[in-house]
């Protein structure tokens, strides 16, 4: 028992190791440091990750501790180590979810995100789709309908050469996968696919993804398929051809964005293919979506207007209420969706 205002400090240890020698050996690896030595080092080595961007004076001070090291904290202690949250604490990897991520750590950690994409891109099906979600220990995944996956990649890759001029890691080479398709009557599929003996660069597997996502609805729009960034939409598309506006947008930023980088490499073919469908898409995006003020959008925090087969518009006026996006709403560009620029006030 503590005597009046007299204080005592108590270190104690949480850990994890393989066996219990490995235990004793770092308890006691551990009692011999300096802790106070160790603690400093941790402190250093937080301030010099979530220092390293600032930002000032937002009208909101909530917004300034926000953005000033917690969010950036989260991203990488539990998004990109632990890919921990209340609703997915199994340790898996997300497709999107590491990418998206991935790509707030590009001025910070800029050594973590070539290794993410290249994990990402070893997780592809030749078809192009992707792993939806696979477990880290066994390779055990779910392939899915989910429309944007395959255009994360190349979109997340872009924005990395972009920020680093690192486009050697374009020619880094990782295989594909193979497995069942996925019958008609099949949403997804959980299991154990095998790596295939066709390997491709990065580029390849980016390629290879965006060539996979050019397929169009009867409105001239990308399928949604089961998902796209929604996954709360996976009924959408039932009968193949609900259409997302979302997704178009998705589509049409990365085929611009890349169209460059497959020019560099001596790609035009394929550059010209995609520059064509991104004309043709933005066009679309004009006629189907937007009304001279809003994006008619079925309420998705990124903006998404889906068409389904019954032929009702997610964004008509019998859905005005929920289901409209104006363009001077700041919340796609605030969480990374490429707002069409076109109309940005």
């Amino acid at each position: 028992m503590l005597p009046p205002d007299a204080h005592i400090e108590i270190v104690f240890f949480l850990g994890e190791a393989a066996s219990a020698g490995d235990a004793n050996a770092l308890i006691a690896r551990c009692r011999e440091a300096d802790l106070d030595a160790v603690l400093s080092e941790v402190r250093s080595h937080w301030a010099a990750v979530l220092g390293a961007v600032r930002v000032k004076t937002t009208p909101e001070r909530a917004m300034d501790i926000m953005l000033n090291g917690w969010l950036l904290y989260q991203t990488l202690s539990c998004r990109i180590w632990a890919r921990s949250r209340f609703y997915q604490a199994s340790g898996a990897y997300g497709f999107r979810d590491q990418l998206q991520d991935g790509m707030a750590l590009v001025a910070t950690r800029p050594a973590i995100t070539p290794e993410q994409r290249l994990r990402a891109a070893a997780r592809q099906f030749v078809e192009g789709d992707v792993q939806h979600w696979w477990l880290p220990h066994s390779g055990q995944g779910v392939r899915t309908r989910i429309s944007d996956d395959r255009v994360w990649l190349a979109y997340a890759v872009a924005h990395y050469v972009s920020a680093t001029a690192d486009a050697a890691v374009l020619d880094e080479m990782t295989p594909f996968l193979e497995g069942q398709l996925l019958r008609a009557d099949e949403h997804d599929s959980f299991f154990h696919p095998t790596v295939s003996d066709d390997v491709g660069t990065l580029f390849e597997h980016c390629a290879r993804g965006l060539d996979a996502s050019l397929k169009l609805g009867p409105h001239g729009l990308p399928l949604i398929g089961t998902g796209d960034w929604n996954d709360g939409m996976n009924r959408v598309d039932e009968l193949g051809r609900g259409e997302s506006v979302w997704l178009g947008w998705l589509v049409h930023a990365t085929l611009d964005a890349f169209a460059p980088i497959a020019d560099a490499r001596g790609d035009t073919t394929r550059a010209a293919a995609w520059r064509t469908h991104a004309d043709a898409l933005r066009a679309v995006l004009e006629r189907e979506a937007w009304d001279g003020e809003w994006y008619r959008a079925l309420g998705s925090t990124m903006a998404l207007r889906s068409i389904r087969q019954a032929g009702w518009s997610a964004g008509s006026p019998r859905f005005r209420s929920p289901g409209r996006r104006s363009r001077e709403r700041p919340t796609p560009g605030v969480r990374g969706a490429p707002w069409p620029p076109w109309n940005a006030s």
